[in-house]
């Protein structure tokens, strides 16, 4: 009895038949007709249409009814719990840092801008402006500080750029994916190359890392458990330093593979995480400038370290000559 020749579905058919006139035959293998790979393109929803007028009178109120309503079809459950540290910010730290920063009859301190050249030479003309003194950019204006522009966090975002990707294959940047998507609970987005490189081996278009923006009570939530679990435990951690900030309010700094597998997501199950890459996280603030918010971030729990570095602060005789322009007078 002839037994059932064996095939190899898909990918890498291998064909072995024990008929006795295809034995010059028994092995063949053909090319791969698909790729297993997994699939990095968000997926795209698209909308049910209802037909209201064949479904029962229930159906139909359900199909009415707002998305806020627990009773919709469209109805997400998202705040679940209350953020220990959002309600320490905005029942504490709001009110201690208006006090601390806020200025009787403070005006409007200018910012660094481009500056008009001259017009010395007859070159000048159509000139494009120079830079600002001490900077690249134009910083924008200080404006005074009241209740209605206390500093406050926006959002974080974390990024990471993955080795392995360049020298090995670009699929390497989907375990580091899934690993922020497990630390933030957000979807990343993937980031590609803009130039080519040859002695990096880099090509451009190339999916070397990956970025994720986190905002809301999962923001609140990350920021907890980086301050409380994971900062707390590196070994030769002492502070973020002062001089960390772009002049904006937005404050940098860089976590080690190693510090990366102190989160309590890698740290329960760190036989699924064998390849690990370091983190860039940005803080982005609402701050005017770099020390107001390194200040709302160490009333939040982030130690800072080393000397302070001050950039477009106006000093105190600064804004003693402020007043007395204005006629105002101070007796000590």
């Amino acid at each position: 009895m002839a037994t059932r020749p064996y095939l190899r579905p898909r990918g890498g058919s291998t064909y072995l038949c024990s008929f006795p006139h295809q034995q010059h035959h028994a092995i063949h293998t053909s090319p791969p007709l698909s790729k297993n790979s997994i699939s990095i393109v968000h997926p795209v929803h698209h909308r049910i249409r209802y037909k209201k007028n064949q479904l029962q009178p229930a159906y139909k109120d359900i199909l009415n009814t707002p998305k806020w309503d627990p009773r919709s079809h469209l109805f997400k459950p998202q705040y679940t719990q209350q953020s220990r540290v959002e309600e320490h910010y905005n029942t504490t730290v709001v009110p201690d840092l208006l006090l601390a920063n806020f200025v009787h009859n403070e005006a409007v301190i200018p910012g660094r801008k481009r500056q008009e050249w001259d017009g010395s030479s007859p070159y000048h003309i159509n000139r494009p402006r120079r830079s600002p003194a001490g900077s690249a950019v134009e910083t924008p204006d200080i404006k005074p500080r009241m209740f209605n522009n206390v500093p406050g966090l926006n959002a974080i975002w974390v990024h990471t750029f993955v080795r392995d990707a360049v020298k090995v294959n670009q699929e390497r940047t989907l375990p580091t994916m899934v690993l922020m998507q497990q630390i933030t609970g957000k979807k990343p987005r993937p980031v590609y190359s803009k130039s080519t490189v040859m002695s990096w081996r880099l090509r451009k278009n190339m999916m070397v890392g990956a970025k994720v923006k986190i905002e809301g009570p999962d923001m609140y939530q990350f920021f907890a458990t980086l301050v409380e679990i994971v900062l707390p435990r590196i070994k030769d951690f002492k502070g973020i330093e002062n001089t960390s900030g772009d002049m904006f309010g937005n404050i940098s700094f860089g976590l080690e593979p190693a510090d990366v597998k102190l989160f309590p997501e890698v740290e329960g199950n760190p036989e699924l995480w064998p390849n690990i890459a370091g983190l860039h996280i940005t803080l982005v603030t609402s701050a005017q400038t770099d020390p107001e918010a390194r200040t709302m971030l160490s009333a939040l729990g982030l130690p800072f370290v080393g000397k302070e570095r001050l950039h477009n602060v106006p000093s105190f005789e600064a804004l003693e000559a402020i007043d007395r322009k204005k006629g105002i007078v101070y007796s000590y």
